[in-house]
């Protein structure tokens, strides 16, 4: 049974976003500085190999969210009522916040849901869509009374690092706002072209007619144009909460201003950290 955070014990919260596992030393509600690891993978023994590091011999209880060893939760759910499990590993006491799931289309959400939780513990009434970008995956939460109805979910991530390893780009940087935002109209404008949009663009860069800066809008603002698109029914006319940490944040923020759109920008950090300390002190 884990003690309240107003009783001062001390605690671990830590998050797995992929192969990127974030955590605080807690005592009581009181955090230290975040930390970080890169995983070499996200499997139940990097996983615990990695928290242990974070532990440094100690043997806190550990609430952890994002990780695969409870079942997700189907929505339409409560993020912010989502229950910790006992889920020992190796030996470490592990209380795990579930994830959420959809079955039509199908979609996980996975690290991002402690972040959301975290968001709308803060901001009990917001009603509109939350989006959650990360390097990997990001969604786009459909929120009413303080349940999440449903999700859409895009690659755009993976798939601008796959784009931009031909062209020996790194997709994560410095991009020119104006090429991202013409891109991005394009994009939305005509999403069915994405694929010959993004071979143009590879051929611009090989044949080296393009700064890196101007190449990088270019393809995040054509990917983004995209998701846009196929995500016009969760935006259009909505309140929308952007959570991304940087570099994603200011590329989101870009795109979703080119179209007018006005977003309520919070730390995603704070919001996933909040999100486990509520958790922990709910069970």
């Amino acid at each position: 049974m884990m003690q309240s955070p107003g009783s001062g014990a001390s605690w671990l919260a830590a998050n797995l976003d992929g192969t990127a596992l974030t955590a605080w030393t807690m005592t009581g509600s009181t955090a230290g500085p975040a930390q970080r690891l890169h995983l070499p993978g996200n499997g139940p023994d990097k996983l615990s190999a990695g928290l242990r590091q974070l532990l440094a011999g100690g043997a806190l209880p550990v609430v952890l969210g994002g990780s695969t060893l409870v079942p997700a939760q189907p929505v339409p759910a409560v993020p912010a009522d989502l229950p910790l499990t006992a889920a020992p590993l190796e030996e470490l006491t592990v209380h795990a916040l579930p994830g959420l799931s959809q079955s039509a289309p199908c979609g996980l959400i996975q690290g991002a849901a402690a972040r959301l939780s975290g968001f709308l513990q803060l901001n009990p009434d917001w009603d509109g869509v939350v989006c959650l970008p990360d390097t990997g995956v990001t969604h786009w939460v459909q929120v009413s009374a303080r349940e999440a109805v449903s999700f859409q979910s895009a690659l755009t991530g993976q798939l601008a690092a796959a784009v931009a390893q031909p062209m020996a780009l790194e997709a994560a940087g410095s991009c020119s706002k104006a090429a991202l935002a013409e891109a991005a109209a394009d994009g939305i404008a005509k999403p069915e072209l994405l694929a010959a949009r993004l071979a143009s663009l590879q051929a611009d860069a090989a044949l080296g007619q393009l700064q890196a800066d101007t190449a990088r809008g270019r393809l995040w603002g054509l990917l983004l144009g995209a998701e846009l698109a196929a995500a016009r029914p969760y935006w259009l006319g909505q309140n929308l909460a952007l959570l991304a940490e940087a570099p994603l944040q200011p590329l989101y923020a870009a795109a979703l201003e080119a179209q007018g759109l006005p977003v309520t920008v919070a730390d995603p950090l704070r919001m996933t950290l909040e999100g486990l300390t509520r958790a922990w002190a709910a069970n």
